[in-house]
C-alpha cells in the first residue's frame, strides 16, 4: 500500500509519477488485485485522469493539525457510479 507520495516541483512532468503509478500497478496486480481504488489529492488528479482513473467521490479530510485537505476518490477504469468488483476469497482493489 501507498500511503502517500509527491514529486519535488523541479522533477514535475518528467514522467516521474505515471512510473511510479504503472509500478504500483504492476505490483499489485502480481498480489492478484483486479482493481484499484485511490484517493487524490486536488492537485494530483490530473496525473490520474491521464491515468484512467475516474473521480467519483469529492470530500475533505481533516488533518492532525486541525487543516481541512480537499480530495476526490477515484477509480481506475470504472464509471463513476459503478461499484468495484470484489472477490470475497481474495484481494479487491487494481486495474
Amino acid at each position: 500500500m501507498i500511503r502517500a507520495c509527491f514529486v519535488h516541483p523541479e522533477y514535475a512532468r518528467k514522467g516521474i509519477g505515471r512510473e511510479m503509478m504503472r509500478r504500483s500497478e504492476s505490483g499489485a496486480r502480481d498480489a492478484g488485485f483486479t482493481n484499484i481504488e485511490i484517493v487524490a489529492t486536488l492537485p494530483g488528479e490530473p496525473l490520474y485522469a491521464a491515468c484512467g482513473y475516474l473521480g467519483f467521490e469529492r470530500f475533505t479530510l481533516e488533518l492532525p493539525n486541525g487543516e481541512r485537505l480537499p480530495v476526490v476518490r477515484m477509480r481506475r477504469g470504472k464509471k463513476p457510479n459503478e461499484a468495484p468488483a470484489t472477490d470475497p476469497g481474495g484481494p479487491s482493489s487494481v486495474g
